[in-house]
């Protein structure tokens, strides 16, 4: 079994108290509480905790995006293919929603380097939509535009699972944008 470095305790345990609680409810003690570390351990790598997390969002989240839609552009039916990817929904959290959403959220208004980050992240999540969206008969721009909607639309979805602490409307929503989009 390989050894989980100590950068990797820490990111770990500040993504998922990220995503549970919140950045502004999450201290540096509680992650190094829950990452078995001391303060030392953390300062050693980081500056402090926004430095953490534009970490998060750099190696957890928008790497986990990468990892998820990578094969986009080249699989056969791009749109199929993101349809399955979405309402795969076994390891999706509908009780705390989007870690991406809940953070731009809770943190695009608050800091600038931050907002930036998070920008970056979710311009990602729509350029993945618009690769899914290479073979349709429509312009660049076109794309752009739906692939931002269907973002939105998705994002909304995860929000209104998260409301009623259900993943029922999310693939709700989410059949419903395909039924539509599979009959462009």
């Amino acid at each position: 079994m390989k050894k989980i470095s100590t950068r990797d305790k820490i990111l770990n345990s500040a993504h998922k108290l990220f995503y549970e609680r919140g950045y502004n409810a999450t201290s540096i003690d509680d992650i190094l509480k829950d990452a078995g570390l001391n303060k030392g351990s953390l300062y050693h790598l980081f500056k402090g905790k926004k430095e953490v997390l534009l970490a998060v969002i750099e190696e957890r989240i928008a790497y986990n995006l990468e990892q998820k839609y990578k094969d986009i552009a080249t699989v056969e039916n791009p749109l199929q293919y993101l349809k399955h990817k979405l309402l795969t929904t076994d390891n999706f959290d509908f009780k705390h929603g989007c870690a991406l959403n809940n953070l731009v959220q809770e943190m695009s208004p608050v800091d600038e380097d931050i907002a930036k980050a998070l920008l970056k992240v979710y311009n990602d999540l729509e350029h993945y939509y618009f690769l899914a969206l290479h073979e349709e008969p429509m312009s660049n721009e076109e794309k752009k535009s739906l692939a931002k909607m269907m973002v939105a639309t998705v994002e909304g979805a995860i929000m209104a699972a998260k409301a009623a602490q259900d993943k029922a409307p999310f693939i709700q929503i989410v059949e419903q944008l395909f039924k539509f989009l599979l009959k462009m």
